[in-house]
């Protein structure tokens, strides 16, 4: 019996940089949300109409959790949204060392809740890092509703991939195309699933790395 593989493409032409689990070993990340204030309690900020509103409150947790005179170049590169709740990945330097992130939030009143930020400095020996996060349910204005979702995200340190493939359990792919100087990349599943596979490819089709 044929396995039916359903392709979906995301095309992602941003350049720009990336975020975090490692793809062979476990790579430990910080959870800023959990340093900078209470889980059950956290800030509202931005405004929930504009998605680049969440930008700057991004950027003033980073400053509060490492203090403003570290903290450059800081850098939202990518947004998806599932129902209502927006992803972002985030880039930015800590005393001149790169960092990646992924950002989680959701609306309220008019304006955009920061339920997490989690980022860890870039290693830069690994060809790709691959960074995901999964639920069951999202917290919309005032209620939760169930909702299961897989967050696919990451950077990219090898110039030649152009091309990433992460296949699930279930037989499903996601295609995501890489463009030139693009370092970062997210896709966001509106799905409980589980990944099997990741390949990353150059521009002729060879494998690069996978895991």
């Amino acid at each position: 019996m044929k396995r039916r593989l359903i392709f979906i493409i995301t095309l992602i032409l941003i350049s720009g940089c990336s975020n975090s689990e490692v793809l062979n070993k476990e790579q430990p990340t910080q959870s800023i949300n959990n340093v900078t204030y209470p889980a059950d309690n956290p800030p509202v900020v931005g405004e929930a109409g504009n998605e680049k509103s969440i930008e700057e409150p991004i950027y003033q947790r980073l400053i509060k959790y490492y203090n403003s005179n570290s903290i450059s170049e800081f850098e939202v590169t990518n947004y998806a949204k599932i129902s209502k709740t927006i992803f972002c990945t985030i880039n930015f330097k800590v005393d001149n060392k790169l960092h990646y992130g992924l950002v989680q939030a959701y609306p309220k009143d008019k304006r955009w809740v920061i339920q997490s930020i989690n980022e860890t400095p870039e290693i830069p020996d690994l060809a790709v890092v691959l960074q995901m996060s999964v639920g069951k349910e999202l917290v919309e204005e005032n209620e939760t509703i169930k909702q299961s979702y897989r967050i696919y995200s990451g950077y990219i340190n090898e110039k030649q991939v152009k091309e990433i493939r992460i296949t699930t359990t279930d037989d499903r792919m996601y295609v995501i195309k890489i463009g030139d100087n693009q370092k970062q990349f997210l896709y966001a599943s509106p799905r409980e699933e589980v990944k099997a596979k990741f390949v990353a490819l150059d521009q002729n089709g060879k494998i690069i790395y996978e895991q």
